[in-house]
Formats: structure tokens, C-alpha cells, sequence
């Protein structure tokens, strides 16, 4: 923060000597410069600031990517010993199988992933310059899974919901399959959940950045306007 009240300090001392430049008809260089000095003292203290921040909110973020991925295992356990079975028995494998499987595969890399990287960027220091591990940028591709997990539960439920205990599908156990179902809803919800953390953390980041901008350009305009 020492360096951020300095660059501020730094900043307005510019705009007053860009004043009495201006006073003397020369260009306005100065207030450009100290604008810009402002800029990135700002973005410095802004970006540390999220730094040790990321450390505190690292371990529920950690444990939401954790619960993914324990939901996403436990459903291809489900629905991979189905392909295990059909394979076994040299049928040809449900493709309701192999979907479920697919997206529970993405979601479980994609929970590994986005765990790893938030725990790197949760560093101080180390974090604010690793700006390509900033994982809630990636919220559409949580907003994807959510979409995929729904498409999930309802195919499932369509097959099980209603579907009676002695009426099996692909020699499925059906009442396995209906608890399988609402862990397919429960990934769902948790890969909303993330998408929504994700969209929110992006969008006041995108707010922040706008704030500083207009707080720079009213410093600079205030002194200008004060000689």
C-alpha cells in the first residue's frame, strides 16, 4: 500500500507542476504522466491486494473443486460399471453411458485443473504475477458443465424417474440408477455455483478497474481545475 500512496503522491505533484507548464502555455505532458503514474500504482496495490486476499477465500474455492470432484468419480462409477458390464457381456454399450461418463470425466480434469491453479494464485506476491492462473475468468466454462450436468439429469431422470424397480433398463438397477440421477442434479448445482462465483469475482474485478480510472481522471481534473 506504501507504494500505492506514493505513486498517488508522485502523481498529483506532476499534475501541479503540468499546471504551472500549462500556466506558461506549454503541453500538458506532465498531467499525462502523472496519470499515467497513478494508473499503475493503482493496478500494483489492486493486484497485491487480491493476492492475499486469494489466501483467504483459497479454501472454500478449494473445497467446492474438491466436492466436484468426488461427485464427478462417483458418477463414473455408476455409469462406468454399466459400460464394464455391457462390455463384458458383448453388448453394444449405451451411448447414455458413455455420455455420462464423458462429461463427468471433463468435470473431474476440469476440478483438478481449476483446484491447482487457485492454489498457485493464492500466493502473495507469487499470485499477482501468475495472471494466467486466474481460474473464475474461466466461469463459461463452468456455466458449460452446468448446462451438460443438466442435460445429464434429464435424460436420466426421463429414463428412471418413473420407471418401476422390476423394470430395468439395459439390465440396469434401477433403483441405483435413481439415486445416480440426483448426483447427476447435485453436479449441476455445484458447477452452477462455481460459474456463478466465477461471473461475480469477474465482473466486480471489471468494476473495480473502472473505479480506479474515474478516481484517477477526478484527481488529476480537481488539481487542474485548482489553479
Amino acid at each position: 500500500m506504501d507504494k500505492v500512496a506514493f505513486a498517488i503522491k508522485m502523481g498529483k505533484k506532476a499534475a501541479q507542476l503540468n499546471n504551472a507548464h500549462q500556466a506558461a502555455g506549454q503541453k500538458p505532458s506532465l498531467q499525462r504522466a502523472g496519470n499515467l503514474a497513478f494508473n499503475q500504482g493503482a493496478s500494483h496495490g489492486k493486484e497485491m491486494g487480491k493476492s492475499y486476499l486469494k489466501t483467504f477465500e483459497v479454501v472454500p474455492r478449494l473445497v467446492l473443486r474438491g466436492v466436484q470432484l468426488i461427485a464427478a468419480i462417483i458418477i463414473c462409477g455408476f455409469y462406468g460399471n454399466r459400460i464394464n458390464v455391457e462390455q463384458k457381456d458383448h453388448q453394444k454399450i449405451g451411448m447414455v453411458w458413455v455420455y455420462a461418463v464423458t462429461i463427468a470425466g471433463l468435470s473431474g480434469v476440469t476440478a483438478i485443473f481449476f483446484a491447482a491453479a487457485a492454489s498457485a494464485g493464492s500466493i502473495p506476491v507469487i499470485g499477482s504475477r501468475l495472471k494466467l492462473l486466474k481460474a473464475y475468468r474461466a466461469y463459461p466454462w463452468d456455466a458449460f458443465l452446468f448446462v451438460a450436468w443438466m442435460s445429464v439429469f434429464g435424460t436420466f431422470a426421463h429414463l428412471f424417474l418413473k420407471r418401476k424397480a422390476d423394470d430395468k433398463y439395459r439390465g440396469s438397477n434401477t433403483a441405483a440408477m435413481k439415486i445416480a440421477l440426483w448426483i447427476d442434479l447435485t453436479n449441476a448445482v455445484l458447477w452452477f455455483l462455481s460459474a456463478l462465483y466465477g461471473w461475480f469475482k469477474a465482473f466486480a474485478a471489471r468494476k473495480a478497474d473502472r473505479l480506479t480510472d474515474k478516481a484517477g481522471q477526478k484527481i488529476f481534473k480537481t488539481d487542474s481545475n485548482a489553479v
